[in-house]
């Protein structure tokens, strides 16, 4: 029988001298005999240990095990096609197709009287329009949609009624997968706007069942006292959150200053009462954060990590290199920073409710996800964005897939090039003039406006007008946008420098 159901400175740099740590800081207590097995892996973990499993190692077996071998499937909470849950009488199809979590809603298909007994059989399935698509795509033909079967034959005489229509495309979902949001913010930065609060809220009513939890955890690792009150408060955090549920997605936000003179983040301020703020290096800062919700991210199968903090923490190689790495460390899906000098977080609210909409709602991957999200987010004239992505299938240098995008617009960023406010040469704040383009060359040349540039005091030309070429990074690909003269650069860089990798 078909399931049914009713259902203050804005600005984040700085300066501040690097701290550092006499040894690795680890929050966690790690078995070198078992610290590279696979999880969930108890037999080779007594292998290792000589048959003496410490209990934790145990536990932590038993729970990879069973995320691994019986992973849930968390059903849609709303119709596919109108995006609302049962009301007035009517309820929602769940679809029986082996993975599927769609439904639709009785308002949004229209079955005859004369069936209404017999779709409700016990033996009878019902398939999603998604699910009849994509088998139509496999099999190369295009066939009418009935949506209940019985042994694999339609039940009705004729075909069923689509009454609704698409709001989103086929493929997406309106996903009920529990998410957890734990937005890091340093100690002090109590007026720093951050729209990590819009996005839950914007969140909230399609979690009407609940699984849907925002932590914020302010730091202040400054002191070695200080990492382990933190430790501590963390280490009850997570139980509580554990204890909640399982999150399968987890989302991180960063709100953090980085050193302007070589992108190390802040730690906290080196003395017990405020003193100044201290930074350190990229993977102990990440390490030192993250270490004691390592259980949470362990049993999270996609986990996207948000760094708030100005740009220099990916415009130098070393930080960047150092972002890159704490991926594959910490089990993080995928990692998202800005290049601005002086980075506003707030400004970032429709990135990040774009990102919230596709991702997490509609379930699209991020990589694919973020032409979209880009092209949403007004973003482009403030800064550049950095996306990291882990490979589905892990590789043996285990690096993220790093790729800057560069907002293009024909006359104010020129193939991702910023034209000058004013002219060198005569000064005037001027609207260049473009005299060359080269498309097939991703280039263009401009020219100053102003009739007098180059012309000394008796009106005689001394130079030619000042000209300004901008050209995209080699390597560049020009994503397709709803204008044409609006568009993003997509960039691919090293993961070890950010440098490009197709650089002359």
């Amino acid at each position: 029988m078909p399931r049914t159901k009713m259902t203050a400175p804005r600005a984040t740099g700085g300066l501040a001298p690097r701290k550092g740590f006499p040894a690795k800081i680890s929050l966690l207590v790690r078995r070198p005999e078992t610290e590279n097995l696979p999880h969930g892996s108890l037999q080779v973990a007594k292998a290792a240990t000589g048959g003496a499993v410490p209990p934790q190692v145990q536990e932590m077996a038993r729970s990879y095990s069973v995320a691994v071998v019986q992973p849930e499937l968390f059903r849609n909470e709303f119709c596919m096609l109108c995006q609302d849950g049962a009301r007035d009488g009517h309820c929602i199809y769940e679809c029986d197709e082996d993975g599927c979590p769609r439904g639709v809603c009785t308002g949004c298909i229209s079955i005859p009287g004369s069936s209404l007994q017999e779709v409700m059989q016990p033996t009878v399935v019902f398939r999603c329009i998604h699910c009849h698509t994509a088998r139509d795509k496999t099999s190369g033909e295009v066939t009418p949609y009935y949506g209940f079967y019985l042994n694999g034959k339609p039940i009705l005489p004729s075909f069923l009624p689509i009454v609704g229509h698409l709001e989103f495309s086929k493929r997406s979902e309106i996903s009920a997968i529990p998410v957890l949001i734990i937005h890091f913010k340093i100690v002090g930065s109590e007026t720093t706007a951050t729209p990590i609060n819009t996005v839950h809220s914007y969140l909230s009513p399609y979690f009407s069942n609940g699984g849907l939890r925002l932590v914020d955890v302010e730091f202040d690792l400054g002191t070695a006292r200080k990492r382990d009150a933190y430790s501590e408060k963390c280490e009850t955090l997570v139980k509580q959150v554990m204890g909640d549920r399982s999150y399968q997605i987890v989302c991180i936000a960063i709100t953090n200053h980085t050193n302007d003179e070589n992108g190390d983040p802040f730690l906290g301020y080196d003395k017990e009462t405020k003193g100044s703020y201290i930074a350190t290096t990229v993977p102990d800062f990440i390490d030192t954060l993250l270490d004691p919700w390592s259980k949470v991210l362990q049993c999270a199968k996609n986990t996207t990590l948000f760094f708030f903090g100005c740009g220099a923490l990916v415009n130098y190689p070393e930080s960047f290199g150092g972002l890159s790495s704490s991926a594959g460390r910490h089990k993080l899906t995928s990692i998202v920073a800005f290049t601005a000098k002086h980075f506003h977080p707030s400004i970032t609210c429709h990135f990040l409710t774009t990102f919230a909409q596709l991702v997490l709602i509609e379930r699209f991957t991020l990589r694919e996800a973020f032409p979209s999200i880009l092209e949403q987010s007004g973003l482009g004239m403030h800064t550049e964005v950095i996306l990291m992505t882990m490979p589905m299938i892990p590789s043996s240098d285990n690096n993220p897939e790093c790729t800057r995008f560069s907002f293009a617009h024909a006359k104010a960023r020129p193939w991702g090039c910023t034209l000058p406010m004013q002219c060198a040469q005569c000064g005037c704040p001027t609207v260049w003039k473009r005299i060359k383009a080269n498309a097939s060359e991703m280039s263009a040349t401009f020219q100053c406006s102003f009739k007098g540039c180059g012309k000394g005091a008796d009106g005689r030309r001394s130079f030619p007008a000042s000209t300004y070429t901008c050209k995209a990074p080699k390597g560049s690909k020009l994503l397709p946008g709803k204008r044409r003269d609006v568009a993003w650069l997509e960039i691919p860089v090293h993961p070890d420098t950010g440098l490009l990798r197709h650089a002359d």
